[in-house]
């Protein structure tokens, strides 16, 4: 799933270990409650089962936020998702000019990757309020997009759809009908979604692929963005509508 044109979905999202979950809830709900769009895994558990976490997070930690929050621990440093989380957020923080990575630290623990001279909330001095404080400070610099009409892209292999062994009966297995029955599927699918006015916009057919584009209002400032299941759609790009050209 390609989520890279997409703009970030949320202003934080925290990382963290097992063992310091509660203190993570906590951090989450002191800058929810500031107005925040705050990701933590807690919040979104049904949206993630099922889904491949490694390319999610792949998302999540990286162009998905427009800050990496690292609750650093011994614990953080030890286990194995904390640090693929953490892997993601060195790769963004590469192609971000400005700050990205910002760490609270609950103890002296090595991270490698992390110079001992970057600035750091220390969380065995500051509350965790005075801590949400001042991330939310990082927020007053960022200009959040007013956009509000999105056009979201997604893609299938035709010849994918003829193998599934799960393939409605109804389905037809001509090229030109079956494209038309997915593209419909889609449709539906879209406006049994959370989005807002979802309308179709064009599609692509190429004879072994199919993408279709889908029109929707959103405004980043109200929440991330919930497609639903999507199943064997992938996800190409999310971008303005400004942005979009004809396919």
């Amino acid at each position: 799933m390609n989520h890279t044109s997409a703009p970030p979905s949320f202003d934080f999202a925290i990382s963290y270990a097992g063992s310091d979950r509660a203190l993570a809830e906590q951090l989450a709900s002191f800058l929810s409650d500031r107005g925040a769009n705050v990701y933590i895994d807690t919040l979104y558990r049904a949206h993630l089962v099922g889904k491949r976490l490694d390319r999610e997070f792949e998302w999540v930690f990286g162009p998905g936020t427009r800050f990496f929050v690292a609750i650093v621990s011994q614990s953080y440093v030890d286990r194995p998702w904390p640090q693929h989380e953490w892997s993601i957020a060195i790769r963004e923080a590469e192609r971000r000019s400005g700050e990205f990575i910002l760490p609270l630290r609950l103890d002296d623990s090595l991270l490698v990757g992390l110079p001992s001279t970057v600035g750091h909330i220390d969380l065995r001095e500051d509350s965790v309020a005075t801590a949400a404080d001042l991330l939310l400070g990082k927020l007053k610099g960022v200009q959040r997009p007013e956009v509000t009409q999105w056009v979201a892209t997604f893609g299938i292999l035709v010849e994918d759809v003829l193998s599934w062994d799960d393939l409605p009966r109804a389905a037809p297995t001509e090229y030109a009908h079956l494209c038309d029955w997915l593209a419909q599927d889609l449709g539906t699918r879209m406006k049994q979604s959370s989005l807002k006015n979802p309308r179709f916009m064009e599609d692509l057919r190429t004879g072994e692929s199919l993408s279709v584009r889908i029109t929707f209002d959103w405004d980043p400032r109200e929440g991330p963005l919930q497609f639903g299941p999507l199943d064997w759609w992938d996800l190409l790009e999310v971008i303005p509508y400004e942005e979009a050209h004809p396919v």
